[in-house]
Parts: C-alpha cells; sequence; structure tokens
C-alpha cells in the first residue's frame, strides 16, 4: 500500500469519527426534544427552548449530509485506487 491510498483510508476514518460524534450529539438533543402543547405564557420559555433544540437538530442535519456526501465520494474513491492498484496500472 503506498502513501496515497493511506492518506485516503486515513480521511476515511476521520469522516467516519466525525459522522459518529455528529450522530451522538443528535441523538442527545433528539432525547430533549418534547412533543407537547404550551397553553399559557407562563411556559412560554419551554416553547423557546424547544425552538433552540430544532434549530440545532437542522443544522445538524445539515453538516451531516454534507459528511455523508463527501464519505460516500471518499469510498468511491479509495475503491477505485484500490482497484487500480490491484490491476497494477499505477
Amino acid at each position: 500500500m503506498n502513501g496515497t491510498f493511506m492518506g485516503l483510508v486515513i480521511v476515511e476514518a476521520v469522516l467516519t469519527a466525525a459522522a459518529i460524534v455528529m450522530f451522538l450529539y443528535r441523538g442527545m438533543l433528539d432525547m430533549k426534544e418534547e412533543d407537547h402543547l404550551i397553553l399559557d405564557s407562563a411556559e412560554a420559555h419551554l416553547a423557546r427552548e424547544q425552538d433552540d433544540i430544532r434549530r440545532k437538530v437542522s443544522v445538524l442535519s445539515r453538516y451531516l449530509k454534507v459528511v455523508g456526501l463527501a464519505w460516500t465520494i471518499m469510498l468511491v474513491v479509495i475503491f477505485g485506487v484500490w482497484i487500480v492498484q490491484g490491476l497494477g496500472i499505477l
């Protein structure tokens, strides 16, 4: 295995670790999110907290999509490099 292949594998491992951390954080935020009806103004602070949690989850979901796309592209590139090296072209 040459340096290019190992470098790609390391980048893939970093992307995987980042995705795992983001999934765990999103799971923690989802546990705090509640489905309830707020009836009076005394509970308005609860509505603000839930809006903040939903906003964080939506931003985190966008980042997860980007990391997932990058992870998929890197996986295809690693597979291509592995095939090319196996065929002895490079």
